[in-house]
């Protein structure tokens, strides 16, 4: 916000955006398969002349960061004075976005921020800059793409999930300094789980088996079969990949039996219920060490100051030499993306502040310092206090991440139609070959 806006004014301007957004026609719906998301424009040739006046509009997410969000725009308009900047931040929990507010008004809103799932869908309209030109891309390989293949997306918020332990209660059973990335094959991970039982524990992993993580998270991952998890979903709409013959396919779910199985879950017996704060609380505490779960589970565990825990993989099968056995799932959760619609001058100068989050010594300290954020740049020597977001930049820094595949799917629909036929499959009240059935149909409904 320019320095000069009083607090009354930006009152004023919200709203108004809000009225007229509750007057207006609802957003649009999701794009289905048969309507291709348009390509991203190659915006024109322009720079941002420091010495011209020019006025952009940014929409951002995660609503907890409003007051983190200001104080960056501040500093980037001391540095570029000329740039007025009016930034808006949707409250936590508003079921509306303050971009489909903004958007509803007829604001053309310059810099927005998206989630990945929603640029080919809910967002397939927003007319987005291709971006793979700017210098920020080098630093990263979370720059995120559409379906055309263009660079549309500057990843602002990196998360990641796997096999989430309690570095205590690890170590303490194999009597020492322990590797997470040895776990490379099913057989591994079987051989440390009884260590864990020979050391105490009564049941190494808390497997908490709610729709959103046994259906969004877990078995999105199969997709990582190929480098691009988008060629395998367009097999799957295609009808062309046999998920019951896929060996890929059927090893996480032989591995997501062994993690609910009686001889190593605390809820084995009953595998299905309400677990989340149980199993937290229980690796939290060293009673288990192991669950399934990402990098925003840390504040579950309720852990004291100074206790550690980290990521190991999931491994798919036995092979060692297997890449998905040798990483786990990170990737942008939230991307910037940049409104062709703008003037050229409106877009010169939001690419200046993308380039200025990454390169500028105030973004690289705001990003992950202030922000808490995990960077998805390597220039940036910054790391999170919270030890599984350290886990995570450690894995980048090492080429051990393979792509957030919850990006690739509908996660409503994984969540409310595959979910909990996952959930029938771990309670033994369907099979593999069932469960292979309803995904494929699933994907055949979307063709």
């Amino acid at each position: 916000m320019k320095k000069g806006r009083t607090i009354t004014t930006i009152l004023t301007v919200l709203m108004a955006v809000m009225l007229l957004a509750a007057c207006a026609a609802p957003a649009p719906a999701p794009v289905t398969s048969e309507e291709p998301a348009a390509a991203a424009t190659q915006a024109p040739a322009a720079t941002a002349d420091p010495n011209a006046k020019v006025s952009i509009i940014i929409a951002n997410g995660k609503g907890e960061l409003t007051a983190k969000y200001q104080a960056a725009v501040d500093a980037f308009i001391q540095e570029y004075p000329n740039i007025q900047i009016e930034q808006y931040t949707g409250a936590v929990g508003d079921p509306v976005s303050i971009l489909d507010k903004l958007m509803a008004s007829g604001t053309v809103v310059t810099l927005a921020m998206l989630e990945p799932g929603s640029v080919d869908t809910k967002y397939a309209d927003f007319n987005k800059v291709d971006l793979s030109g700017e210098s920020w891309v080098k630093d990263t390989v979370f720059a995120f793409k559409d379906a055309s293949g263009a660079t549309v997306g500057f990843p602002f918020a990196i998360e990641g999930f796997g096999l989430i332990y309690n570095t205590a209660v690890v170590e303490k059973a194999v009597g020492g300094t322990f590797d997470p990335w040895s776990i490379n094959s099913r057989d591994k991970l079987v051989e440390l789980l009884d260590k864990i039982k020979a050391s105490g524990v009564e049941f190494p992993i808390a497997y908490q088996t709610e729709a959103w993580s046994v259906g969004n998270h877990y078995s999105s991952m199969f997709l990582n079969q190929a480098a691009d998890p988008a060629s395998v979903v367009k097999q799957l709409t295609d009808g062309t990949l046999d998920l019951a013959s896929n060996a890929t396919w059927n090893g996480y779910y032989e591995t997501m039996t062994l993690l609910a199985s009686k001889d190593y879950n605390k809820y084995g017996e009953r595998p299905l219920g309400s677990y989340y704060d149980d199993a937290h609380v229980s690796v939290g505490k060293g009673e288990s060490a192991i669950l399934f779960n990402g990098n925003w589970a840390y504040d579950s565990f309720q852990a004291v100051s100074g206790e550690q825990f980290s990521f190991m993989p999931v491994p798919v099968d036995n092979d060692p030499a297997n890449p998905l056995n040798n990483k786990i799932c990170v990737g942008p959760t939230q991307l910037y993306v940049i409104n062709a619609d703008a003037t050229p001058e409106q877009q010169a100068a939001a690419k200046l502040f993308l380039n200025w989050l990454v390169e500028s010594e105030f973004g690289k300290n705001w990003l992950v310092n202030d922000c808490q954020v995990i960077s998805a740049f390597t220039n940036n020597p910054n790391k999170v206090s919270n030890p599984l977001g350290g886990a995570i930049a450690e894995a980048i820094a090492q080429g051990r991440t393979m792509p957030f595949t919850t990006n690739y799917v509908n996660g409503a629909d994984y969540f409310n139609i595959l979910g909990p036929e996952v959930q029938k499959f771990i309670d033994q009240k369907s099979t593999l070959q069932d469960l292979a059935k309803v995904f494929t149909d699933y994907y055949k409904s979307l063709s």
